[in-house]
């Protein structure tokens, strides 16, 4: 069986033989057959492809003594991209990976190489290179689904640097990286993606693009990483344990299943009852909720916008627009504070004049130079902001200038204050307890894969990657109590009375007694929830669409 290879030097083979097909325009002819095999190709077409414009008045029985040195049939190389999609598009992330390396190799350096200044060998040089890069993207798309991101860090940095303006790659740079617990880097690869296309080509990111940034910024629970294939699957034994207890544990824990709630819209539910009541629609894709000032307010990251709700009546009388990705808010004495995200920004709301009042710059200085602020919490002293690769930023509410910069040693990802203190969760699996009176870090508390935190009644309360929640007491930073919770656990808020906990994977929201750490129940607001608050008797949840990246 003859084999003919185009994805390189033009190479014909039989039996693993090479075969001499000869050079100059004989060599040149195969090609263009091969790049039109299945097709009629007339003389003219073929004299234009070998000669261009002019061709001499001998072409045409110089092509007939080409051909008959060629006329056995040309067969056709099919390189197996499609199928590799197929078996992806399937869920068979494995065979896809195979396949896909399969069709890989068949490239064998630049597609018809040894035809670069041809004329009719430029646009198909340009296809072919194009077909290896989208067969590279779906190879690096299986291995991401089979748990390698560790291993694709290196070779997606190389490819990103080869092709700076294909975003897909770009994209999938940063998933890897975020799943290597590199949150910093990932988010830097898409501030540095943003400048170059602006700078070249005068475009924002695509939109999947922008939708995975704010997903790495909001620690959406879809990117997690799949279960490695080579882990050690665990005994019958204890899969049967496991099972038992949380059969039990579900017994034990009551779950309303009334799923009234819309996405894009917030939850009431009553704290006494814990039931759905009502919910309120407000702008795309809401991921933060908090409540002060007679109202409760919401942070829509796709609109660039803030709800004001009034609880009562239980509709939205204001929008507020941002210009920015809301990524975070705070309510505090005076204003309710809002972290923008990659546009490395702060806003501050009058709640006296529903508007934007100051919009404070964190990328002046030298230390924070486009570093996006990621979470914000604010008190009657100080705004605390989560800012850079490791920073702290003390805002002071009286001139909305920035008073310190504290180093928290690796990227935040949350800040919450209570008790007289700052704490602050980073992705370095710490929890840091900095003192307002000094700016500095005194106590470094080890947890889990931290994902948000929250400062209640003599308690901080942290949760994490693994479904878990950490009780650290606030005046020893020891650790009390981990509570199973469940997997996407990712908002919380404290009261005296209770913890509610959003559990993002299956739409529900958990109560958890703080005295002994049992979750006594369970609500289901459907769809996939983001962040909870609690103002004047009811508990209120953000909830979006099912999560898509």
């Amino acid at each position: 069986m003859k084999e003919f290879r185009i994805l390189g030097p033009l190479d014909v083979r039989e039996n693993r033989h090479s075969i001499d097909v000869g050079g100059g325009k004989q060599r040149a002819l195969l090609a263009v057959l091969l790049l039109h095999a299945g097709e009629t190709v007339s003389t003219d077409r073929l004299a234009d492809a070998l000669w261009g414009e002019q061709p001499p008045t001998s072409a045409t029985s110089s092509m007939h003594a080409y051909v008959s040195r060629l006329r056995k049939a040309l067969g056709r190389e099919r390189v197996l991209l499609d199928s590799g999609r197929d078996r992806l598009a399937q869920g068979d992330a494995e065979a896809a990976a195979q396949t896909l390396r399969k069709a890989l190799s068949l490239w064998r350096g630049p597609p018809l190489a040894d035809f670069a200044y041809e004329p009719f060998a430029a646009e198909w040089i340009a296809r072919l290179d194009e077909l290896r890069l989208e067969a590279l993207e779906e190879r690096v798309d299986a291995e991401l689904a089979l748990g390698r991101h560790r291993q694709l860090v290196g070779e997606l940095d190389k490819l990103v640097r080869e092709h700076p303006l294909r975003e897909r790659l770009r994209g999938q740079q940063m998933l890897a990286l975020y799943r290597s617990g590199r949150q910093a880097d990932a988010l830097e690869v898409y501030r540095s993606g943003r400048r170059l296309l602006d700078e070249e080509l005068g475009l924002e990111p695509d939109d999947a693009l922008q939708r995975l940034e704010k997903a790495i910024l909001n620690h959406d629970p879809s990117l997690e990483a799949p279960d490695a294939p080579d882990a050690r699957r665990p005994s019958l034994a204890h899969l049967v344990a496991e099972k038992s207890h949380t059969a039990a544990r579900r017994r034990r824990t009551p779950v309303d299943s009334e799923v009234p709630v819309p996405p894009d819209s917030v939850a009431v539910i009553d704290a006494k009852r814990a039931r759905v009541v009502g919910h309120v629609l407000v702008g795309r894709r809401p991921v933060a909720v908090a409540g002060g000032h007679g109202s409760v307010w919401v942070a829509n990251a796709d609109d660039g916008t803030v709800s004001r709700i009034d609880p009562d009546r239980r509709e939205v009388i204001r929008t507020i627009g941002i210009g920015a990705p809301a990524i975070d808010l705070s309510v505090g004495p005076d204003a309710v504070w809002v972290a923008n995200g990659s546009e490395g920004t702060v806003s501050r709301i009058d709640p006296n004049a529903d508007a934007v009042v100051e919009t404070i710059d964190l990328r002046g200085s030298s230390e924070l130079a486009w570093n996006p602020t990621y979470a914000v919490d604010a008190d009657s002293e100080a705004v605390w902001i989560a800012a850079g690769p490791h920073h702290v930023v003390r805002i002071d509410p009286a001139t909305n200038e920035p008073v310190a910069i504290i180093d928290v040693g690796h990227v935040p990802v949350g800040v919450a204050f209570g008790e007289d203190a700052l704490w602050v969760a980073t992705i370095a699996e710490r929890a840091l307890r900095v003192e307002p009176h000094t700016n500095a870090a005194t106590t470094e508390v080890p947890i889990g894969h931290p994902v948000a935190l929250t400062a209640g009644d003599k308690a901080v309360w942290v949760s994490d990657s693994r479904g878990r929640v950490w009780r650290i007491d606030s005046e020893t930073a020891a650790v009390t109590q981990t509570i199973p919770v469940g997997r996407g656990l990712i908002g919380l808020c404290a009261t005296a009375a209770a913890v509610w906990a959003v559990i993002n994977a299956d739409g529900t929201v958990a109560r958890i007694d703080p005295e002994n750490g049992e979750v006594v129940g369970r609500v289901a607001v459907g769809h996939s929830p983001t962040d909870v608050a609690t103002w004047e008797g009811a508990v209120w949840v953000s909830t979006q669409g099912e999560s898509a990246i």
